[in-house]
């Protein structure tokens, strides 16, 4: 009986102390969940703002086009001839490119230039003494013409007398009449109007050509201008002659241009207007695609931030182990970047986007 009695409180023992003992091990396990639950704080990215001075810029992109380019036309009909006149051939200013053949033209100008001075020298003779005041005027006019510069311009005429001897001799009709058959010369005569380089030819020396036919393209490689479309807010920062960095794919480092107009008529399909940039710099070329920034000024205690960090003007700082939204003033924004105001020196503003973040939100970060 004894016996008995023994082995069930023994038993009963037991069974306390197990259940002693699953009770510490549940009790351990609930704490050690409640642990890790407070301990769980996401791990985030920050970065210690330092406030600085920031460039204000107008992003512009487009295709260089050389602002002088003419195309060449055939002003008479003839055989062409111009041993340079090829593509990429430079040229400077009042050069010679080819000439349509004028033999005939100018055998008749040489002619009329003989008639005309020949004419000139009797009539200086005779103003000299009845026109004196008017002799060093024509006297002057005589010794400059011949047969290979243009005519000199005729001398002003005051005196309606002389005006009216000089009519009398026939004089104006020799001279206009020369004249007329050197404006045809020069219509034969394919004068660059401007230092440039031929940049299109369609035809070879020894070639017929026509009044009008189309025989090439000039242009000046040093001056060129593309055109950029800008939103309204942004065109509203520029003035004219602001400078402008000009980057491309085909070089290093950046280029100087300028703003040289701006159109403020507003674009109604696309809500934008448009800006011209200017340059002049020898590594850029026509038709070559570029891009860059317009220098409007400079803007003091900004922040440049990641554009995605940025939520209807807000960003998140962290203060203390919590994320707090903080309302900025966006300055300018770029395709990946945004200049800000608002945050303080030493602030520490979130680096990352998280997904479903919100003011209060208790986190830990690597100091």
């Amino acid at each position: 009986m004894q016996d008995n009695k023994r082995k069930i409180l023994r038993g009963l023992l037991i069974i306390f102390a197990a259940f002693i003992f699953i009770k510490l091990i549940m009790s351990f396990k609930k704490d050690t969940s409640i642990n890790e639950l407070t301990e769980s704080k996401r791990l985030v990215s920050t970065e210690i703002v330092k406030l600085e001075k920031n460039i204000i810029s107008v992003p512009v992109y487009g295709k260089l086009f050389s602002l002088k380019e003419i195309n060449i036309v055939a002003e008479a009909n003839g055989i062409f001839y111009g041993n340079k006149f090829k593509t990429g051939m430079k040229f400077s200013k009042g050069d010679t490119l080819g000439y349509i053949k004028y033999d005939e033209i100018e055998s008749n100008l040489n002619s009329q230039k003989s008639n005309l001075l020949n004419q000139a020298s009797k009539i200086v003779s005779e103003i000299k003494f009845d026109f004196p005041d008017s002799y060093q005027s024509w006297f002057n006019f005589m010794n400059k013409i011949n047969f290979n510069d243009p005519l000199p311009k005729l001398p002003e005429i005051k005196n309606k007398k002389l005006k009216n001897y000089l009519s009398g001799k026939n004089f104006f009709n020799s001279y206009f009449t020369a004249k007329s058959t050197e404006d045809r010369l020069n219509k034969h005569l394919i004068i660059s109007e401007f230092n440039g380089t031929l940049s299109q030819v369609t035809i070879k020396s020894g070639t017929a050509v026509i009044f009008g036919q189309k025989i090439g393209k000039f242009h000046n490689p040093n001056k060129l201008e593309f055109e950029s479309n800008t939103s309204i807010k942004n065109t509203l920062l520029l003035k004219k002659n602001m400078q402008t960095l000009i980057s491309s794919d085909e070089f290093a480092g950046e280029r100087n241009g300028y703003v040289s107009r701006i159109n403020k008529t507003l674009d109604p399909s696309s809500q934008n207007m448009s800006v011209f940039i200017e340059t002049n710099d020898d590594d850029l070329y026509n038709g070559m695609y570029v891009y860059g920034n317009i220098i409007v000024g400079e803007e003091d205690n900004t922040y440049k931030i990641k554009r995605n960090l940025i939520t209807e003007n807000n960003v998140f700082i962290v203060v203390g182990n919590k994320l707090l939204s903080t309302e900025i003033n966006i300055i300018q924004i770029f395709e990946d970047y945004a200049i800000i105001k608002g945050l303080k020196n030493n602030d520490r503003v979130l680096n990352e986007t998280i997904k479903g973040s919100y003011s209060g939100m208790e986190v830990k970060f690597n100091k």
